[in-house]
C-alpha cells in the first residue's frame, strides 16, 4: 500500500510519496484508498476523481491547470495530460483603497523573544555577517585578471561578471545596478575594481558612483591603462592586501534582528519543495519578520499562477495590484519576442520532480514567503526602505534572483531545492535545504539542511521553522555554508535584449 498526501478538500488530486504501479492500493492520508490504474512516480499525481477533458485540476485548494484528455480515478495526473491556462490579470486587480492584507495576525510565541548576532558595522547603519575585500571586474575582459587578484590575498572574494559592454542602455543599467549593489552589499568592507579601458562604464567612473553611495574603501586599476594584466595584478594585489589588513582589525559588534536582511530562494524545485521545504522557510519567514527581521522572495515569474494568492498579503491595494501587474507585464514582455513562460516552466527537471504545470509549480514556490503582511514590492536589485516581508520582480532562474536580491542588500540566502543543487554565491553565504531524502542522500556534500522529516511525519513545519532559525543564526554567526567552504561564486545578470 502507498501513501499519498491529500492537500486541501477542494483538491481532486494528491501526491504519492512512493512509487506505485497499476494496481497497487493508495492509502489517500486522511481520507480514502483507490486503485492506481497507471504507474506512479514518487512524488507524482494521482486522480481521486474522473477528470474529464476540459475540466479543472484542484492542487493546494486551487487550480493547477487543465485536463488535456479524460483521466480516469487512479490515474497517473502529469505535464503530459494536464495544461496550464492563461491568467486573467485584469480581473484579479482591485480598487488600490481596498485593505487587502489577510496575512497571519497572530504571531509565533517564541520563547528566545530576541535575536541576536556579531556582525560587522557599517557607516550606513547596516551590519555585515562576512568582511569580503571584493575584486570587482567591470566586464567580461577583467573578471579573470580579478580572480587571480583575489587568489592572492586572504579575505578576497570575486566575481566573474559575463557582460559590461556591447550592451543597449537598459542592460547596462542593470549591469551598474548589480556591480553597485554588490560593492554596498554589508558583507563587503571594501572594492579593488578592475577593468579594462575600453568598456562600456570604466573603472573609474563605477569607482567614482560607488563612492557616491558608500563610504567603504574603493580603489579600481584598468588593465590597458596598466600596460597589461601582470602590471594590473601586481598593483591590484598590493591595493587589496592592504585592505584586508585593515579589514581585519575590525570588531564584531552585537547586533539584533532588524539588520537581517534574508533572501528566500528555490531552485531544482520538485514537489517536496511544494510539501514541505517551502512551507518551512515560510514559517521562518514568518518568525524572522516577527523577530524585526526582514525577509526579501524573488522569482515572480514563479508568482504566476498564484499571484492572486501571493497579493493577498499585499499589506495596500496598490501593493496587491502592483503583484499582478509584474506578472501581467512578464507575460507581455515574453510576448514581444514571440515566447511564451510556459514553455520553460516547468523545467525538465520540474516535471521530472511531479510538478506539471506553471501554476503549480508557483503555488509551491510562494509558501516560501509565509504568511506575513507584504510591505514593499521592489524593482529587481532595488535596495528595500522597509522592514517585514517584502518581494522583488526577478526572473525564475535562480541564480539570476540570488545575484539580484545580493545587489539589493541581502547579508544570507535561504535556499530550497527538491532534485539538489550546488548554487552559492562569493559575497553571501547560500544556506540550501532540502525536504527530499534521497536528494540529500545523493547530494550531501552540496546540501546544508535537511527536512525531509517532515515527510515522514518525525517533523512538523513549525519545528522545522525552529531548525532552519538556530541553522541561519550559525550562519549569521560565522558558520560557513557548504558552498561557501568550496569557494562557489555564481552569479548572472539579466538582461532585458540581446547584445549589441
Amino acid at each position: 500500500m502507498t501513501n499519498a498526501i491529500l492537500l486541501d478538500v477542494r483538491d481532486n488530486v494528491a501526491t504519492c510519496t512512493a512509487p506505485a504501479v497499476k494496481g497497487d492500493t493508495i492509502n489517500i492520508l486522511g481520507g480514502d484508498e483507490i486503485v492506481c490504474v497507471d504507474d506512479i512516480p514518487i512524488w507524482h499525481k494521482v486522480a481521486l476523481t474522473a477528470i474529464p477533458a476540459g475540466e479543472k485540476v484542484f492542487k493546494y485548494g486551487e487550480i493547477i491547470g487543465e485536463a488535456r484528455v479524460d483521466i480516469a480515478v487512479g490515474g497517473h495526473v502529469s505535464h503530459e495530460n494536464i495544461f496550464s491556462v492563461p491568467r486573467d490579470y485584469q480581473s484579479e486587480m482591485l480598487n488600490v483603497q481596498c485593505d487587502v492584507c489577510n496575512g497571519a495576525d497572530s504571531k509565533f510565541q517564541i520563547s528566545n523573544s530576541t535575536l541576536q548576532f556579531y556582525g560587522y558595522k557599517r557607516d550606513d547603519g547596516r551590519a555585515g555577517i562576512r568582511n569580503h575585500v571584493l575584486i570587482l571586474p567591470t566586464c567580461a575582459c577583467g573578471s579573470e585578471t580579478a580572480r587571480i587578484v583575489a587568489s592572492q590575498v586572504r579575505g578576497a572574494v570575486n566575481i566573474i561578471f559575463n557582460t559590461g559592454c556591447s550592451d543597449v542602455a537598459a542592460n547596462t543599467d542593470m549591469s551598474q545596478k548589480i556591480l553597485t549593489g554588490f560593492a554596498c552589499n554589508p558583507n563587503v568592507f571594501g572594492v579593488v575594481i578592475i577593468g579594462l579601458g575600453c568598456e562600456t562604464v570604466g573603472h573609474v567612473k563605477l569607482r567614482e558612483k560607488i563612492q557616491s553611495m558608500t563610504t567603504k574603501p574603493v580603489v579600481s586599476f584598468g588593465i590597458q591603462d596598466e600596460g597589461g594584466t601582470l602590471k594590473t595584478i601586481e598593483k591590484a594585489v598590493r591595493a587589496a592586501r592592504e585592505l584586508a589588513s585593515e579589514a581585519a582589525l575590525q570588531q564584531k559588534e552585537l547586533c539584533d534582528a532588524s539588520e537581517i536582511l534574508l533572501g528566500i530562494e528555490c531552485g531544482g524545485s520538485d514537489a517536496t519543495s511544494g510539501l514541505a521545504s517551502n512551507p518551512a522557510v515560510g514559517n521562518l519567514s514568518d518568525k524572522l519578520v516577527d523577530l524585526g527581521a526582514s525577509t526579501l522572495m524573488s522569482e515572480s515569474i514563479e508568482w504566476i499562477g498564484g499571484e492572486h494568492v501571493l497579493a493577498k498579503r499585499a499589506a495596500t491595494g496598490e501593493l496587491h495590484n502592483r503583484i499582478i501587474q509584474i506578472c501581467a507585464d512578464y507575460e507581455t514582455h515574453l510576448k514581444a519576442a514571440g515566447q511564451d513562460c510556459r514553455a520553460g516552466q516547468p523545467t525538465p527537471g520540474n516535471k521530472f520532480g511531479g510538478l506539471s504545470t506553471i501554476d503549480e509549480k508557483s503555488l509551491g514556490c510562494i509558501r516560501k514567503g509565509g504568511t506575513r503582511p507584504i510591505v514593499e514590492v521592489l524593482a529587481q536589485a532595488q535596495r528595500p526602505t522597509k522592514r517585514g516581508a517584502i518581494v522583488m520582480d526577478t526572473a525564475g532562474y535562480d541564480i539570476s534572483s540570488v545575484t539580484a536580491m545580493v545587489a539589493a542588500g541581502c547579508n544570507a540566502i535561504v535556499f530550497t531545492t527538491g532534485r539538489g543543487t550546488p548554487t552559492g554565491n562569493a559575497i553571501v553565504p547560500v544556506l540550501k535545504v532540502t525536504a527530499n531524502a534521497q536528494t540529500f542522500s545523493r547530494m550531501e556534500d552540496n546540501l546544508d539542511v535537511n527536512l525531509s522529516g517532515i515527510l515522514d511525519g518525525s517533523l512538523t513545519i513549525d519545528g522545522a521553522g525552529n531548525l532552519l532559525l538556530e541553522k541561519i543564526s550559525d550562519v549569521l554567526n560565522g558558520r560557513l555554508t557548504k558552498a561557501e567552504a568550496y569557494g562557489f561564486s555564481d552569479i548572472a545578470v539579466d538582461h532585458v535584449c540581446r547584445f549589441v
